[in-house]
């Protein structure tokens, strides 16, 4: 196998974590959708327990111009920001207490900064 390929499968598909090494706050969405496909609520809550809010930002967003309710609460910055407090707290709470030993919020030792990091004299 090219060594290009190998490197492309088994890397996360998440590009944050690819270059940093260390997961975003968005990392185990995937996963969670999948098992949710599955109708396993257990895991789909395990890889990313916010996976509920992505299809409701979705429709808030698609019917924003059509439905006045979504236009309101896509114009509710309170209820905005609320949702990006939300994100990040349940991402500090994911890093604390998983982090970098558990899967979805393991370390990625072949990030692209690792890589370089170990590229640089002065460091080794």
């Amino acid at each position: 196998m090219d060594i290009a390929l190998e490197w492309i499968s088994n890397s996360p598909i998440c590009v944050f974590k690819r270059t940093f090494g260390i997961p975003c706050p968005g990392c185990g969405m995937t996963r969670a959708f999948i098992h949710l496909f599955q109708l396993d609520l257990k895991g789909a809550f395990y890889y990313h327990p916010l996976f509920f809010l992505v299809p409701v930002v979705f429709i808030v967003f698609l019917f924003r111009k059509k439905v006045l309710f979504f236009t309101r609460l896509s114009q509710n910055k309170g209820l905005i920001y609320g949702i990006i407090g939300l994100i990040f707290a349940v991402y500090a709470f994911r890093m604390g207490t998983m982090f970098p030993k558990t899967s979805p919020m393991d370390y990625y030792p072949h990030s692209m900064i690792a890589t370089i990091w170990d590229w640089l004299p002065f460091f080794k």
